[in-house]
């Protein structure tokens, strides 16, 4: 009831609320004037380099702007002023304007400190005054690779954030910050956007981030307590310089994307050879008459001669494009920034894309000394064609390889325009992929997404202030799906169809934000105390509507007067109130402490459980600061910190009633009467847990901090331990309950994650060639600590056509969280005499078969004998970036890889696992035979009587790779002939060239060692197994970027 009481009084307030800031937004949003005139200039180092990027303020006011490539700079100031240059490493300078239009400025190197600003959640911090785990990217760096999300962006970029790219275009890679944080439910981090927490990054265009920050230990994340076990991503778009100009940028490339490496697969005659080995005679298709028929009525090949290479039929070049354009400008009064984006990119495989549309405005007013009024909105709109079969059993890229090289892709005498097989003639029933992908299975998810915040700040005093927010996140995605009807001349399940299906499934969710944040800050003497009090609301409410059906004619569309219609309709709605504290203390700069509370209500736990306290803590001594080091010049920052915290599992992940039983309606009938039909019954499946809460971890962390030579060089050192209690797993019931569903979910399980972190950078900015480079490394390690009581593992991954049945993980108690699990393959048998003297397999095992190793001693090879092979997780994970300027010329090189780690490489179950009878990879041709016993491809045989392509160590490979992810060179065009050309009207002029994937050093056999999950949206505990996923292709593009 009290939080019914609460949402309502939110409703009411915030819609007063809402409509009190958009008068004050409308009434403020013109520029000011100012009367100042129009000072420019350039900064340069003391070796006389222009120094980009630096600060140039004007004292005592908000104004201010930064230098460009050249180290130009403009603003708007009057005599009286004086202006304030300042950069990373080097003594500020004041000059005052006085009648100088156009000043130089040369900065003196300095022992100061790095003073970059980081977002920390509800503030923001001192990056010297940080006690927390904290890494920012910053735009430059986010850009320098043309990719759709702002999570691939990140891929190598902050040590301890692993993304795994998984799927084709438009599809959100794997993020983890700090390792697998929950068993059952995927690990996903918080994402932040200008404050609100959100999800689906994939439409937000990188080119409108300022920065990303990543919180990954608890005393940094814990600010967001019940959703923060997985690490936060805060991200901060622009907003426009205070300088009294209109700036305009466009940023603008098009690149194509192609998938170069190619399995070894069968040819025509080598696929006779194979089955000939495998059937013991070619397939009739093979066999006269059939040979010599012609492919298609018309057609100039016959079975005999035609060849279909399935890889280059499937394969394509992709291309990709975005443009960029964005407005901003703003003075002591205001300020803006205004994108619209568009992105394009065609994936390397038939019928996937993605397409968006970004439009943000961002603004800020300083309606007067005391309040201040800002906004940000952001609209787009994705497109993205997919693939509905590619995380099948079968998917399409399983079906290029096992396609007969005989068969046509393309038939015009089809209704459809393919060709299918005939499984007599051709020996098996794998389906066209061509026709799979852009006829059977092609599906359009269509996403609008609107998320806006406005708030209002009021400056009581300097040291007091009071900021009210109130956002919102809207979604409307549409998931449509056409499958015509056809017929393509085959016989196995797939090849025809007689009605059309349409699926139509929309998904709308609206989430409301209400913040409202007290935040002193003041000093007294040599103390410094910062100090936040929040309060906040988050509601969402979501709505489905699920809707299937047929039609007669493939003109019909939709579903009106459609036949066997499906139809659902859900409706969802949960609640998160919590109230925050934090207090930030430090003393002569040097000795800092930081703590913060959280208390959140989630209304999706039952009653007595709805509320729970998450607090955390840190400490830190800034060792540069004291005495004993002033004599050590050479080091310019060394810090230790060290903290503790407690964070939650987003427990809406859960949906929002888990803990209540759930009730099957009008599931039977009572027998009344004798009748079996007289009256509708419900049902209850299964058992209910009001005990269920949130799956907490208790993480603490120690790092240092060290910066030389005016932090030319720089290291971080992080170590860190993350435990969670209380993890929620499926415990068993008694089968003598009755009930349907055989498990209960509760907290009971228990693991851990440690890990090292280690970043290295170094900043050369003296002469004419600059260079700098940046490194580093992430080492982890898992255990599972407990599980239920009744459960002693969690077996997962079985696949009835690439796993033959088998699980291939196992999670389990001392071994790390989805471990992989199988035989150890010994080597192949030789004779019969060996046969009879190893441990029983099958009453079929021949020489010729693997003989599998009897792992506990008793005579035969079963379930028994199976044992832990791997982790999926790697070792550890590296990346290096360099970057090198010369002139007016650029270049940036980025690699990065991980090692240590196992892939199961399932796709070679179908390339020589020969279990069924299809086309393979070439590797069958090396199949066992008393003249070919050097091998390690066992005998070719029907049906595999001793399952020799059963999970082992078999098709377990090393899954480390290193590969050069980026290369750019880049070419400014001189100011003084830019200036020429233009009459002053471009700015800057910057026109690169980039790569990606170049090159990839592996002994992984698969077409790409980055492999992910096929089922992301959870945690499948299939991380790892390679079921045919989508490589990462090779990328070529130009671009420009123009400053007017």
């Amino acid at each position: 009831m009290r939080m019914i009481f609460c949402q309502k009084m939110h409703k009411q307030f915030s819609l007063l609320w809402l409509k009190f800031t958009l008068l004050i937004f409308c009434g403020s949003f013109a520029l000011s004037a100012n009367a100042q005139t129009n000072v420019q200039g350039r900064v340069f180092d003391e070796s006389g380099k222009p120094v980009q990027a630096a600060s140039v303020t004007v004292k005592g006011t908000t104004r201010g702007t930064t230098t460009t490539e050249n180290g130009a700079f403009s603003i708007a100031a009057s005599p009286k002023d004086v202006l304030v240059i300042s950069y990373v490493g080097f003594a500020n300078q004041e000059i005052k304007v006085g009648n100088q239009t156009n000043i130089t400025v040369s900065l003196a190197p300095s022992t100061s400190q790095f003073e970059e600003v980081i977002v920390i959640g509800y503030g923001t911090q001192k990056h010297t005054s940080v006690t927390g785990a904290i890494s920012t990217v910053n735009s430059k760096t986010l850009n320098e690779i043309p990719v759709v999300s702002v999570q691939q962006a990140l891929q190598g970029r902050v040590p301890g954030l692993q993304v795994v790219n998984n799927g084709s275009p438009g599809t959100e890679p794997l993020v983890r910050i700090r390792g697998i944080s929950s068993i059952t439910y995927a690990s996903n981090p918080l994402y932040v956007v200008d404050g609100f927490p959100t999800g689906d990054l994939s439409t937000i265009d990188t080119r409108d981030i300022e920065s990303v920050d990543v919180l990954k230990d608890a005393s940094a994340a814990a600010i967001y307590g019940s959703r923060a076990s997985s690490g936060v991503i805060m991200i901060t778009t622009k907003k426009g310089k205070k300088d009294g100009q209109l700036h305009i940028n466009l940023n603008s490339y098009y690149g194509v994307n192609k998938i170069t490496d190619r399995l070894s697969l069968l040819n025509p005659e080598q696929f006779d050879q194979y089955a000939s080995a495998y059937r013991g005679s070619l397939v009739p298709r093979r066999l006269p008459p059939y040979v010599t028929q012609a492919i298609y009525q018309g057609a100039a090949h016959t079975y005999g001669n035609n060849v279909t290479d399935w890889q280059d039929a499937y394969f394509k070049t992709g291309n990709m494009t975005q443009t960029n354009l964005n407005l901003s400008g703003g003075n002591d009064k205001s300020r803006f920034y205004a994108s619209g984006s568009f992105l394009n990119q065609t994936g390397t495989t038939p019928g996937v894309a993605y397409r968006r549309y970004n439009f943000r405005i961002n603004s800020e007013h300083n309606i007067s000394k005391m309040f201040t009024f800002g906004e940000n909105l952001y609209i787009a709109n994705g497109k993205q064609n997919y693939d509905n079969n590619e995380t099948g059993t079968r998917s399409n890229l399983v079906n290029v390889i096992k396609m007969m090289p005989y068969m046509p892709v393309y038939d015009p005498t089809t209704s459809d325009g393919y060709r299918g097989v005939n499984s007599v003639l051709d020996g098996g029933d794998p389906t066209n992929p061509l026709e799979d992908a852009l006829v059977k299975n092609p599906g359009t998810r269509t996403t609008l997404k609107v998320l806006g915040t406005a708030y209002i700040e009021v400056n009581f005093t300097k040291w007091l202030k009071f900021r009210s927010t109130f956002g919102v996140d809207y979604a409307n995605g549409l998931d449509y799906r056409f499958s015509p009807i056809f017929n393509d001349s085959g016989t196995v399940a797939g090849s025809s169809a007689i009605q059309a299906t349409i699926t139509n499934n929309r998904y709308i969710s609206t989430v409301q934000l209400y913040t409202q944040q007290l935040t002193f800050d003041k000093n007294f003497g040599d103390h410094h105390v910062n100090a936040t009090a929040i309060y906040e609301y988050q509601g969402q409410v979501t709505r489905q509507e699920l809707a299937s059906g047929n039609q007669a004619s493939n003109n019909l569309k939709t579903l009106n007067n459609a036949t066997n219609i499906s139809a659902q309709t859900l409706y969802g709605e949960n609640n998160l109130i919590s109230l925050v504290g934090r207090i930030n203390y430090d003393f002569k700069g040097k000795y800092l402490l930081s703590g913060a509370i959280r208390r959140d209500g989630l209304s999706v736990w039952a009653p007595g459980k709805k509320y729970q306290t998450f607090p955390s803590g840190s400490v830190g001594w800034r060792l540069d600061r004291e005495n004993f080091m002033k004599g050590v010049e050479k080091v310019s920052e060394l810090k230790l910190r060290a903290g503790y915290g407690i964070t939650g599992l987003n427990g809406t992940i859960l949906g929002n009633t888990p803990w209540l039983v759930s009730v099957n309606a009008n599931s039977a009938y009572y027998p009344f009467d004798n009748s079996l039909n007289s009256g509708p019954a419900s049902s209850i499946p299964g058992l209910g847990n009001p005990d269920l809460s949130w799956e907490t971890t208790k993480q603490f962390n120690i790092g240092m901090d060290l910066g030389l030579l005016n932090n030319a060089v720089t290291l971080t050192v992080e170590y860190y331990q993350r435990k969670t209690d209380n993890l929620i797993l499926a415990v068993p019931l008694s089968p003598s309950m009755g009930y349907l569903n055989s498990t209960v979910i509760s907290n009971v399980g228990a693991m851990q994650n440690t890990g090292v972190e280690l970043q290295a950078g170094y900043n050369d900015r003296k002469g004419a060639f600059t260079w700098n480079a940046l490194a580093n490394i992430s080492f982890i390690r898992n255990r599972v600590n407990a599980l239920a009581d009744g459960v002693p593992n969690i077996e997962a991954g079985s696949d009835v056509d690439l796993t033959e049945g088998y699980n291939v993980t196992n999670t389990a108690v001392g071994q790390p969280v989805q471990s992989f699990y199988g035989w150890v393959v010994e080597g192949i048998f030789q004779s019969a005499d060996e046969v009879s003297k190893h441990a029983f397999q099958t009453a079929a095992t021949s020489p010729g078969d693997i003989k599998f190793k009897d792992i506990n001693g008793d005579g035969k090879i079963d379930n028994n004998d199976r044992t832990f092979l791997g982790t999926f997780i790697p070792k550890f994970s590296y990346s290096l970036n360099l970057g090198a300027n010369y002139k007016n010329f650029g270049l940036t090189v980025f690699m990065g890889g991980v090692q240590g780690n196992k892939i199961y490489n399932a796709l070679r179950t179908t390339t020589e696992g020969m279990v069924r009878f299809f086309s393979a990879g070439t590797a069958v041709l090396n199949a066992w035979s008393p003249s070919n016993t050097n091998t390690t491809v066992p005998r070719a045989i029907s049906s595999d009587p001793n399952q020799n392509a059963r999970p082992s160590t078999r098709f377990l490979e090393d899954g480390s790779y290193f590969r050069l992810k980026n290369i750019s060179l880049s070419y400014n065009v001189p100011d003084a002939s830019l200036q020429s050309i233009t009459k002053g009207v471009v700015k800057n002029f910057t026109i690169y060239i980039s790569a990606q994937n170049l090159l990839t050093i592996t002994k992984y056999s698969g077409f790409d060692p980055e492999v992910g999950n096929r089922a992301p949206g959870s945690s499948s505990l299939t991380n790892g197994i390679d079921y045919a996923v989508y490589p990462q292709p090779k990328g070529y593009q130009v671009g420009i970027n123009v400053n007017f």
